[in-house]
Protein backbone atom coordinates (compact mmCIF):
# COMPACT_ATOMS: atom_id res chain seq x y z
CA UNK A 1 0.00 0.00 0.00
CA UNK A 2 2.81 2.41 0.89
CA UNK A 3 4.69 1.70 -2.35
CA UNK A 4 1.55 2.34 -4.39
CA UNK A 5 0.91 5.62 -2.57
CA UNK A 6 4.46 6.86 -3.13
CA UNK A 7 4.52 5.76 -6.76
CA UNK A 8 1.21 7.46 -7.59
CA UNK A 9 2.12 10.78 -5.95
CA UNK A 10 5.75 10.99 -7.10
CA UNK A 11 4.75 9.81 -10.57
CA UNK A 12 2.39 12.77 -10.89
CA UNK A 13 5.14 15.10 -9.66
CA UNK A 14 7.52 13.75 -12.32
CA UNK A 15 4.91 14.14 -15.07
CA UNK A 16 3.95 17.68 -14.08
CA UNK A 17 7.60 18.81 -13.82
CA UNK A 18 9.28 16.64 -16.44
CA UNK A 19 11.27 19.65 -17.68
CA UNK A 20 12.89 20.30 -14.28
CA UNK A 21 15.83 18.81 -12.45
CA UNK A 22 15.61 17.88 -8.76
CA UNK A 23 17.78 20.91 -7.94
CA UNK A 24 15.04 23.14 -9.41
CA UNK A 25 12.88 22.23 -6.41
CA UNK A 26 15.20 23.82 -3.87
CA UNK A 27 13.28 26.03 -1.44
CA UNK A 28 11.86 28.65 -1.48
CA UNK A 29 11.04 28.38 -5.21
CA UNK A 30 10.51 24.64 -4.89
CA UNK A 31 8.08 25.17 -2.02
CA UNK A 32 5.85 27.37 -4.18
CA UNK A 33 6.03 24.85 -7.02
CA UNK A 34 4.95 22.07 -4.66
CA UNK A 35 2.07 24.17 -3.32
CA UNK A 36 0.82 24.74 -6.88
CA UNK A 37 1.28 21.04 -7.65
CA UNK A 38 -0.78 19.98 -4.60
CA UNK A 39 -3.52 22.53 -5.34
CA UNK A 40 -3.75 21.52 -9.01
CA UNK A 41 -3.86 17.80 -8.36
CA UNK A 42 -5.63 17.54 -4.98
CA UNK A 43 -7.16 20.96 -4.36
CA UNK A 44 -10.71 19.58 -4.21
CA UNK A 45 -9.86 16.43 -2.27
CA UNK A 46 -10.42 15.85 1.43
CA UNK A 47 -8.02 17.25 4.05
CA UNK A 48 -7.01 13.69 4.89
CA UNK A 49 -5.95 12.98 1.30
CA UNK A 50 -3.98 16.23 1.00
CA UNK A 51 -2.27 15.56 4.34
CA UNK A 52 -1.20 12.17 3.03
CA UNK A 53 0.23 13.75 -0.12
CA UNK A 54 2.21 16.28 1.91
CA UNK A 55 3.59 13.50 4.13
CA UNK A 56 4.80 11.54 1.11
CA UNK A 57 6.45 14.62 -0.38
CA UNK A 58 8.13 15.47 2.92
CA UNK A 59 9.53 11.95 3.22
CA UNK A 60 10.82 11.94 -0.35
CA UNK A 61 12.55 15.31 -0.11
CA UNK A 62 13.93 14.47 3.35
CA UNK A 63 15.60 11.48 1.67
CA UNK A 64 16.94 13.79 -1.08
CA UNK A 65 18.45 16.09 1.58
CA UNK A 66 20.06 13.15 3.42
CA UNK A 67 21.56 11.93 0.13
CA UNK A 68 23.03 15.37 -0.57
CA UNK A 69 20.85 15.94 -3.64
CA UNK A 70 19.18 19.04 -2.13
CA UNK A 71 20.18 21.58 0.50
CA UNK A 72 16.69 21.97 1.96
CA UNK A 73 13.34 20.20 2.09
CA UNK A 74 10.84 22.21 -0.01
CA UNK A 75 7.85 20.34 1.45
CA UNK A 76 8.72 21.07 5.07
CA UNK A 77 7.08 24.54 5.23
CA UNK A 78 3.81 23.22 3.78
CA UNK A 79 1.42 22.61 6.65
CA UNK A 80 -0.93 19.66 6.67
CA UNK A 81 -4.57 20.77 6.40
CA UNK A 82 -6.74 20.28 9.42
CA UNK A 83 -8.82 17.16 9.07
CA UNK A 84 -12.57 17.42 9.31
CA UNK A 85 -13.98 16.09 12.54
CA UNK A 86 -15.66 12.75 11.94
CA UNK A 87 -18.82 12.23 13.96
CA UNK A 88 -18.80 8.85 15.71
CA UNK A 89 -21.61 7.08 17.45
CA UNK A 90 -22.09 3.96 19.54
CA UNK A 91 -23.85 0.65 19.06
CA UNK A 92 -26.88 -0.22 21.14
CA UNK A 93 -26.77 -3.28 23.37
CA UNK A 94 -29.32 -4.94 21.09
CA UNK A 95 -27.15 -4.38 18.02
CA UNK A 96 -24.08 -5.80 19.77
CA UNK A 97 -26.03 -8.89 20.85
CA UNK A 98 -27.38 -9.33 17.31
CA UNK A 99 -23.90 -8.97 15.83
CA UNK A 100 -22.44 -11.61 18.18
CA UNK A 101 -25.32 -14.05 17.71
CA UNK A 102 -24.99 -13.92 13.92
CA UNK A 103 -21.38 -15.18 13.85
CA UNK A 104 -21.04 -18.93 13.26
CA UNK A 105 -17.31 -19.03 14.05
CA UNK A 106 -16.04 -18.71 17.58
CA UNK A 107 -12.95 -16.72 16.62
CA UNK A 108 -15.17 -14.05 15.05
CA UNK A 109 -17.16 -13.77 18.27
CA UNK A 110 -13.93 -13.50 20.28
CA UNK A 111 -12.65 -10.77 17.95
CA UNK A 112 -15.91 -8.80 18.21
CA UNK A 113 -15.87 -9.08 22.00
CA UNK A 114 -12.33 -7.68 22.07
CA UNK A 115 -13.64 -4.67 20.13
CA UNK A 116 -16.79 -4.14 22.20
CA UNK A 117 -15.48 -5.08 25.67
CA UNK A 118 -11.86 -3.93 25.63
CA UNK A 119 -12.10 -1.19 23.01
CA UNK A 120 -9.29 -2.43 20.75
CA UNK A 121 -8.53 -0.53 17.57
CA UNK A 122 -8.84 -2.40 14.27
CA UNK A 123 -5.05 -2.50 13.89
CA UNK A 124 -4.60 -3.74 17.46
CA UNK A 125 -7.08 -6.54 16.87
CA UNK A 126 -5.24 -7.55 13.69
CA UNK A 127 -2.01 -7.97 15.72
CA UNK A 128 -3.50 -10.22 18.43
CA UNK A 129 -1.71 -13.57 18.67
CA UNK A 130 -2.41 -16.35 21.13
CA UNK A 131 0.96 -15.83 22.81
CA UNK A 132 -0.29 -12.39 23.87
CA UNK A 133 -2.83 -13.95 26.24
CA UNK A 134 -1.39 -15.45 29.42
CA UNK A 135 -4.65 -16.73 30.89
CA UNK A 136 -5.32 -13.48 32.69
CA UNK A 137 -4.11 -10.46 30.73
CA UNK A 138 -4.00 -9.60 27.05
CA UNK A 139 -0.95 -7.74 25.78
CA UNK A 140 -2.08 -5.15 23.22
CA UNK A 141 0.33 -3.56 20.75
CA UNK A 142 -1.03 -0.14 19.84
CA UNK A 143 -0.19 2.89 17.74
CA UNK A 144 3.39 4.13 17.79
CA UNK A 145 4.68 0.93 19.38
CA UNK A 146 2.80 1.53 22.63
CA UNK A 147 2.05 -1.56 24.69
CA UNK A 148 -0.69 -1.94 27.28
CA UNK A 149 -1.89 -4.87 29.37
CA UNK A 150 -5.63 -5.39 29.64
CA UNK A 151 -7.13 -7.80 32.19
CA UNK A 152 -9.56 -10.23 30.55
CA UNK A 153 -12.18 -10.38 33.31
CA UNK A 154 -15.37 -10.02 31.27
CA UNK A 155 -17.12 -13.35 31.81
CA UNK A 156 -18.45 -13.79 28.28
CA UNK A 157 -15.19 -12.75 26.62
CA UNK A 158 -13.10 -14.97 28.88
CA UNK A 159 -15.37 -17.98 28.32
CA UNK A 160 -15.39 -17.59 24.53
CA UNK A 161 -11.62 -17.03 24.37
CA UNK A 162 -10.68 -19.98 26.56
CA UNK A 163 -13.18 -22.27 24.81
CA UNK A 164 -11.68 -21.24 21.47
CA UNK A 165 -8.17 -22.02 22.73
CA UNK A 166 -9.26 -25.44 24.03
CA UNK A 167 -10.99 -26.31 20.77
CA UNK A 168 -8.22 -25.08 18.50
CA UNK A 169 -5.08 -25.87 20.50
CA UNK A 170 -3.31 -23.08 18.57
CA UNK A 171 0.41 -22.50 18.27
CA UNK A 172 1.63 -19.40 20.18
CA UNK A 173 2.47 -17.49 16.98
CA UNK A 174 -0.98 -17.99 15.46
CA UNK A 175 -3.11 -14.90 14.97
CA UNK A 176 -6.70 -14.75 16.14
CA UNK A 177 -7.69 -13.52 12.66
CA UNK A 178 -5.67 -14.69 9.67
CA UNK A 179 -6.01 -14.82 5.86
CA UNK A 180 -7.79 -17.75 4.32
CA UNK A 181 -9.49 -18.67 1.06
CA UNK A 182 -12.72 -20.63 1.03
CA UNK A 183 -14.41 -22.40 -1.85
CA UNK A 184 -16.13 -25.63 -2.89
CA UNK A 185 -14.06 -28.71 -2.11
CA UNK A 186 -15.57 -30.38 -5.19
CA UNK A 187 -17.86 -29.10 -7.90
CA UNK A 188 -21.26 -28.88 -6.28
CA UNK A 189 -19.78 -29.98 -2.97
CA UNK A 190 -19.72 -28.24 0.40
CA UNK A 191 -17.79 -25.03 0.92
CA UNK A 192 -14.53 -25.47 2.78
CA UNK A 193 -11.18 -23.81 3.44
CA UNK A 194 -8.78 -24.39 0.55
CA UNK A 195 -5.93 -22.20 1.79
CA UNK A 196 -4.99 -20.44 5.03
CA UNK A 197 -1.97 -18.98 6.81
CA UNK A 198 -2.60 -18.86 10.55
CA UNK A 199 0.72 -17.17 11.27
CA UNK A 200 0.07 -14.22 8.98
CA UNK A 201 -1.61 -10.99 10.04
CA UNK A 202 -4.63 -9.68 8.13
CA UNK A 203 -4.03 -6.50 6.14
CA UNK A 204 -6.02 -3.35 6.83
CA UNK A 205 -8.17 -4.02 3.75
CA UNK A 206 -8.80 -7.62 4.82
CA UNK A 207 -9.77 -6.42 8.32
CA UNK A 208 -12.31 -4.07 6.76
CA UNK A 209 -13.76 -6.90 4.69
CA UNK A 210 -13.96 -9.11 7.79
CA UNK A 211 -15.87 -6.41 9.67
CA UNK A 212 -18.31 -5.84 6.79
CA UNK A 213 -19.01 -9.58 6.58
CA UNK A 214 -19.77 -9.65 10.31
CA UNK A 215 -22.25 -6.78 9.85
CA UNK A 216 -23.80 -8.44 6.80
CA UNK A 217 -24.42 -11.68 8.71
CA UNK A 218 -26.32 -9.69 11.33
CA UNK A 219 -28.17 -7.63 8.66
CA UNK A 220 -26.93 -4.43 10.27
CA UNK A 221 -26.38 -1.15 8.47
CA UNK A 222 -22.68 -0.71 7.74
CA UNK A 223 -20.91 1.40 10.36
CA UNK A 224 -17.17 1.99 10.94
CA UNK A 225 -15.23 -0.49 13.07
CA UNK A 226 -14.03 2.39 15.24
CA UNK A 227 -17.56 2.89 16.59
CA UNK A 228 -17.13 -0.41 18.46
CA UNK A 229 -14.22 1.23 20.32
CA UNK A 230 -16.36 4.26 21.10
CA UNK A 231 -19.05 1.89 22.39
CA UNK A 232 -16.64 0.04 24.68
CA UNK A 233 -15.25 3.21 26.25
CA UNK A 234 -18.69 4.79 26.69
CA UNK A 235 -20.06 1.61 28.32
CA UNK A 236 -17.04 1.49 30.63
CA UNK A 237 -17.62 5.11 31.69
CA UNK A 238 -21.31 4.40 32.32
CA UNK A 239 -20.42 1.48 34.56
CA UNK A 240 -17.53 3.04 36.47
CA UNK A 241 -17.78 6.81 36.10
CA UNK A 242 -13.96 6.81 36.26
CA UNK A 243 -12.47 8.85 33.41
CA UNK A 244 -8.86 8.04 34.37
CA UNK A 245 -9.47 4.30 34.16
CA UNK A 246 -11.28 4.80 30.86
CA UNK A 247 -8.15 6.55 29.59
CA UNK A 248 -6.06 3.53 30.66
CA UNK A 249 -8.44 1.17 28.85
CA UNK A 250 -8.29 3.25 25.66
CA UNK A 251 -4.55 3.84 25.82
CA UNK A 252 -4.92 7.57 25.19
CA UNK A 253 -2.00 9.86 26.01
CA UNK A 254 -4.39 12.74 26.71
CA UNK A 255 -7.34 12.26 29.05
CA UNK A 256 -9.13 14.99 27.11
CA UNK A 257 -9.32 12.69 24.10
CA UNK A 258 -11.14 10.11 26.19
CA UNK A 259 -13.53 12.58 27.77
CA UNK A 260 -14.24 14.87 24.82
CA UNK A 261 -14.30 12.43 21.90
CA UNK A 262 -15.04 8.94 23.20
CA UNK A 263 -17.51 9.64 26.03
CA UNK A 264 -20.93 9.59 24.36
CA UNK A 265 -22.93 10.31 27.49
CA UNK A 266 -26.32 12.02 27.36
CA UNK A 267 -29.02 13.45 29.63
CA UNK A 268 -30.24 9.95 30.55
CA UNK A 269 -26.80 9.24 32.02
CA UNK A 270 -26.98 12.52 33.93
CA UNK A 271 -30.45 11.59 35.21
CA UNK A 272 -29.20 8.19 36.39
CA UNK A 273 -26.29 9.78 38.25
CA UNK A 274 -28.54 12.37 39.90
CA UNK A 275 -31.00 9.69 41.00
CA UNK A 276 -28.15 7.68 42.51
CA UNK A 277 -27.04 10.74 44.46
CA UNK A 278 -30.53 11.50 45.69
CA UNK A 279 -30.93 7.92 46.96
CA UNK A 280 -27.70 7.99 48.98
CA UNK A 281 -28.25 8.35 52.73
CA UNK A 282 -27.29 11.75 54.13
Amino acid sequence: DTLRDYEAILGKLALDHADLELSDLEPPVGTERLREFIDNRWGERSPRTRAKVISVLRDFFAWAVREGKLNGNPAQPIFRPRKREVARGTFTGADVAKLLAAQPRQRDRVALLLLFRLGLRKGELARVQFKHYDGRNLTVFGKGGKVRYLPVVDRVLRLELERHILDRQPEPDEFLLYPEKTGPEFYGGPVGVIWQDRCKQLSSTAMHRWWVKCEDRASLTHRPTHEARHTAITDFLRQTGNLKLAQMLAGHADIGTTGNIYAHLDTSDLETALKALSEEPT
